[in-house]
């Protein structure tokens, strides 16, 4: 009984704590659903063709850092679905989507360096971007490792492999 009580008296600051936490957790649990919700809209748009239902969806998304949003505008803008095709633009997503850990941003930031799509080519950033999508698990990731060290010297195996490192001791997993 005396359990009962205590979890049930508050004095008046707590109920004036309570209220904005309890306030927050509403505002969370009815927003969450309707980001969800958004992203699936903005996917089905995808894959219907309907590509300006699916910018109307995902540019929002993105810009508040959602990176499957911010990966999906990258392809989006590499393939020219709906959108001029960019190569410039289409790094730009998929570097902001791979900087929040999305695995397939990543390996294709890697390609795109590989081949020199959007950017520089650059063999050492291309292994880089492979080598910490298949950190995150991507066999896309894994496969392209193989394929792209044997274009490189040791020395540009060993600076791609150190920057790799680097990146993924500044952005450890969640």
């Amino acid at each position: 009984m005396k359990q009962y009580l205590t979890a049930h008296l508050y004095s008046r600051e707590n109920f004036f704590i309570s209220i904005p936490i309890s306030l927050l957790l509403v505002v969370i649990s009815f927003s969450s659903p309707s980001f969800a919700n958004d992203f699936q809209e903005g996917l089905d748009a995808i894959h219907g063709t309907n590509y300006e239902k699916a910018l109307e969806k995902l540019i929002p998304l993105a810009a508040k850092g959602h990176a499957a949003s911010q990966y999906n505008l990258g392809v989006m803008h590499e393939w020219g679905n709906g959108v001029p095709k960019d190569n410039v633009e289409a790094m730009r997503w998929y570097g902001l989507s791979a900087e929040r850990s999305h695995k397939d941003a990543q390996n294709n930031l890697g390609a795109m360096y590989s081949k020199g799509e959007g950017a520089e080519q650059s063999f050492v950033d291309a292994l880089k971007w492979f080598v910490i999508s298949a950190e995150n698990g991507s066999e896309a990731g894994r496969k392209n490792i193989d394929i792209v060290e044997k274009r490189m010297t040791s020395q540009q195996i060993t600076q791609a492999r150190r920057l790799a490192r680097e990146w993924v001791r500044k952005h450890p997993k969640k």
